[in-house]
């Protein structure tokens, strides 16, 4: 059975940044399960997935032979939208200037629809939406 949107986040608001746990692609992704009923990261996170062993250096390699986060996001989840037309449930690319995204920059959050959730060192960050990259519908 599927979440609303601030039940997700509010289970979320409290926890640490963690590495494949609680990081941005895993938040995005967990969301999209939630809606959507499928995991986009499961082939990734499976055995022998690039997720698999849980080493950041091996999912960094991965998302940049795919062509980056966007081309990475676009793979799994479709299209991208403009991050400006981001609406409320949509994960969202934003540029965080190292408030979020510890490796560069950029990370995954879930549009509230007044600003984007995303993962901080000691909690979920809340970013405007004017920070995002590309959206996509889920």
């Amino acid at each position: 059975m599927s979440i609303d949107l601030d039940t997700f986040i509010d289970a979320r608001r409290h926890v640490g940044f963690a590495y494949f746990e609680h990081d941005c692609a895993t938040i995005a992704a967990d969301w999209v399960r939630e809606r959507r009923g499928s995991d986009p990261l499961d082939a990734l996170r499976a055995k022998g997935g690039a997720l698999a062993p849980k080493r950041l250096l091996t999912a960094l390699r991965h998302v940049r032979a795919a062509g980056g986060f966007e081309l990475t996001a676009s793979a799994l989840l479709g299209p991208a939208l403009p991050g400006l037309m981001a609406q409320r449930g949509d994960v969202v690319l934003v540029k965080s200037g190292r408030h979020t995204g510890r490796v560069s920059g950029y990370c995954f959050g879930v549009c509230t629809g007044s600003s984007i959730a995303a993962p901080g060192k000691a909690r979920l960050e809340f970013l405007p939406l004017t920070a995002g990259v590309a959206a996509w519908r889920v």
